[in-house]
């Protein structure tokens, strides 16, 4: 028993290593993606980029290892099935209720591991990226490029012809007001100050203002002066765990049922593997593509409607399967 045990997992490990590179490696293209199109909100270099996708690597994980580990035992299962080495474990005395108990102990240490990456891990990396975010945004925001238009400062529009280390040359400034009202500032040097915890400001020196209002034009003339930001200065607050799931209650739901899936659904995965080679089929990679209406689409409903009753119900559906679909295809049969 114990050599069948280790047999067992061996050939699950290969399995699981097999499924989880190229699943891991698909998810995390749609996430690169989604990190690729933030440059064109704010200026990323490759430490930024990397930061972003780490932020992103429990996300990807999570998605990953559910669809895998079940996967994983379908592939196994249907590979022995198909090699007749099932037959060889079931001559031997090993009925299909001992591997059901040995594989409980690993379903169950990937659900508590889900379980902690989604309650503690995945709140603290979103927040700390959100953060992230809106610091590169605001970053962003102060950082103006020579020689090109519709550059945003604030509410306002901004053109230089030159930049120096930071040191601006020949500024245009425009700012629509309302009633087709306007504002144009010129200055002939500039530099973005920067303050850390504070809000940035443009230093602009010797300049002038034109503004437009009700068809009449003031011209007013200065020497220095500084202009603030108007964009939300970023926050580094990070909520607690309660308070995160308690804002995000929908997320909750949803997270909670992939992480429970190993648990509840392995013995369904289990069923599906075992088939006769001279009789049946091995269905095994449509199973596989049906996983994501399985597992998806009920945690899916559940983070819509937002209710307890609701993740119970799917809970239930997903033992009521596994048992059902054990006893059709299994206890009849072996």
């Amino acid at each position: 028993m114990v050599k069948a045990k280790l047999y067992i997992l061996k050939l699950f490990s290969k399995s699981f290593l097999t499924l989880f590179i190229p699943f891991y490696i698909i998810i995390s293209l749609t996430y690169l993606l989604n990190i690729s199109r933030l440059s064109s909100r704010m200026t990323l270099n490759m430490h930024d980029f990397f930061t972003f996708y780490s932020f992103v690597i429990p996300d990807i994980i999570f998605i990953t290892l559910p669809l895998t580990f079940l996967a994983a035992i379908i592939n196994l299962f249907s590979k022995l099935s198909d090699n007749n080495e099932m037959i060889a474990l079931f001559s031997l005395g090993i009925t299909p209720k001992n591997i059901v108990k040995m594989l409980f102990p690993l379903s169950l240490l990937f659900t508590l591991l889900l379980l902690i990456t989604a309650i503690f891990i995945i709140p603290y990396s979103n927040q700390t990226m959100k953060n992230f975010k809106n610091k590169k945004l605001y970053e962003s925001n102060l950082k103006i490029l020579p020689n090109r238009l519709s550059q945003d400062f604030g509410n306002h529009h901004i053109y230089i012809e030159k930049n120096m280390q930071n040191s601006f040359k020949n500024i245009t400034m425009f700012t629509p007001k309302e009633k087709n009202n306007f504002q144009i500032l010129i200055a002939d040097t500039g530099s973005v100050i920067n303050l850390p915890n504070r809000p940035g400001y443009l230093n602009l020196n010797n300049g002038s203002i034109y503004h437009s209002h009700n068809d009449l034009l003031k011209i007013i003339n200065y020497k220095n002066m500084k202009l603030f930001n108007r964009a939300k200065l970023y926050s580094s607050k990070v909520d607690s765990f309660k308070k995160y799931w308690l804002e995000h209650k929908r997320k909750f739901y949803y997270y909670i049922l992939l992480s429970l899936t190993p648990l509840l659904l392995y013995i369904f995965y289990f069923s599906m593997g075992i088939y006769n080679p001279r009789y049946q089929k091995n269905f095994a990679s449509l199973y596989i593509l049906m996983s994501v209406i399985i597992i998806y689409v009920p945690s899916v409903i559940a983070r819509k409607f937002e209710k307890p009753y609701i993740t119970l119900a799917v809970i239930f559906f997903w033992l009521l399967l596994s048992l059902i679909t054990y006893k059709l295809r299994v206890t009849k049969r072996y």
